[in-house]
């Protein structure tokens, strides 16, 4: 059988907290997909559940009222009648657990999903659910592929699955959330919710990026944020900077690594005074005749060095506009990765998601890919241009914060549909390709390759 092998998709339960764009593309993939029977497989963050304004807990009718919430949506109704059709031309979908969908493991929601597949209870059965604490091997052909989401390797997100199970909720041990959920929860929502400022959502999973962005595109609305929270901004932004190497206990565990990122924004000391100033205690009233001078420079400083963040993991998000350019090449720390994984597990090749990034690299024996996202993205200045350009692109970003389309000029939202196919090959080994749909002109092939039986 076939695979197809898809992740981040993002659903949500139609809300505004919503970043997934296939709603017409993707059933229209898996239909190609679907005869001959085919193995589809979504490598983690198939659903958030972080898309909502819920207590962060592992808590079963909470968790079942939320996938309820997300199958009875039109765009995750669609996607899941076409698992459904998969199943019944004799396929199968394999489900397995990222960061934002720990909640896969309960068998209450999990039967949620599969009401929502149109079929019959013989014909659902065959949609699983797997847990990620250990990488699944595929044996095609007798080539050995490796398949994990990839938060494993964020400190920011890692999934602690000893405190997940599918036994009953008596047996089930309590779970702790990673730092990178409740950030999600605590600060990135409720920018979203109260202040409109969609664009966060699709910055993730890059916390920092967003932060900064933010506070360059809403300076208020991150002060006020700041001061319900247990952190403090100034501290997370400066005091670090210039303070002791060592915090105490409770200090250190509010670290958001923002100070670190601020540094590297290289405000002067007077930039660094004037948005000290902006978030201290006085009062300030927040005019467009505020961005002039010092304020104005850090903001801008600020807003590129928090959008540089997200551009890294997507390499280059640039061009004219409607273009889009997408470096497939790893960075050396991805590449470096897949060797690890590669030589720990025995396996010739390695597929990941989590970070949003398509990748593709064959050498030396290995071929590495990434799946990409389904979610929309958004297209950023060229890294070189000049602050005129970025200045315009956050003008724009905090006169049309919801990024509605009718408003988007150069601030603009894209996407692109990846998914990695598997085919055994003839003679044996794996026929192993990156492909990118789109519903015009159908399936274009990224990159391909041929992975031999492992011997």
């Amino acid at each position: 059988m076939r695979a197809l092998i898809i992740s981040d998709l993002h659903l949500g339960n139609g809300g505004d907290y919503d970043v997934f764009a296939g709603e017409q593309e993707l059933p229209a993939l898996l239909d190609r997909f679907a005869s001959p029977p085919t193995r589809v497989m979504v490598n983690g963050d198939g659903i958030d559940f972080l898309m909502n304004e819920d207590e962060l807990a592992l808590d079963v009718p909470r968790a079942v009222a939320q996938a309820r919430s997300c199958a009875e949506s039109r765009a995750t109704k669609a996607v899941f009648a076409a698992f459904g059709r998969v199943l019944a031309a004799g396929g199968e979908v394999v489900i397995r657990l990222g960061n934002h969908d720990v909640e896969l493991a309960l068998p209450e929601v999990q039967e949620v999903f599969r009401s929502t597949l149109g079929q019959p209870p013989a014909v659902a059965a065959r949609l699983w659910f797997q847990l990620g604490q250990v990488p699944d091997i595929l044996d095609v052909g007798g080539a050995r592929i490796l398949l994990t989401h990839g938060e494993h390797n964020d400190p920011w997100n890692i999934v602690h699955y000893q405190g997940l199970s599918t036994a009953g909720a008596a047996e089930r041990p309590s779970f702790a959330y990673a730092p990178g959920s409740i950030l999600v929860k605590r600060y990135l929502n409720p920018l979203t919710r109260e202040f409109g400022l969609r664009f966060v959502s699709l910055l993730k999973p890059d916390f920092q990026g967003g932060a900064l962005t933010a506070l360059a595109v809403a300076p208020a609305a991150m002060k006020l944020l700041f001061q319900r929270s247990s952190a403090d901004l100034l501290w997370q932004l400066f005091r670090k900077m210039s303070g002791p190497a060592a915090f105490p206990a409770d200090e250190e565990e509010q670290n958001l690594g923002l100070a670190d990122r601020v540094a590297e924004a290289g405000l002067t000391l007077e930039e660094q005074e004037a948005v000290e100033a902006l978030l201290g205690d006085r009062a300030v009233a927040f005019h467009d005749e505020e961005d002039d001078g010092a304020l104005g420079r850090a903001r801008l400083k600020l807003g590129r060095a928090g959008l540089k963040l997200y551009a890294k993991l997507q390499r280059k998000l640039t061009g004219k506009a409607g273009d889009t350019y997408f470096e497939l090449e790893p960075n050396e720390a991805e590449w470096n990765e897949a060797k690890r994984l590669a030589a720990k597990f025995g396996a010739s090749a390695v597929i990941l998601g989590h970070t949003h990034a398509a990748r593709w690299k064959h050498e030396d024996g290995l071929l590495f890919a990434n799946t990409g996202t389904w979610i929309w993205l958004m297209q950023l200045p060229p890294s070189d241009a000049g602050d005129d350009v970025w200045a315009e692109f956050l003008a724009e970003v905090k006169q049309n914060p919801r990024l509605a389309a009718e408003r988007q000029k150069v601030a603009r939202l894209i996407s692109r549909f990846t998914a990695v196919s598997i085919e055994e090959a003839p003679g044996g080994g794996a026929d192993v390709a990156l492909v990118e749909w789109d519903r015009a002109s159908g399936i274009r092939t990224l990159g391909e390759a041929r992975v031999p039986a492992t011997s």
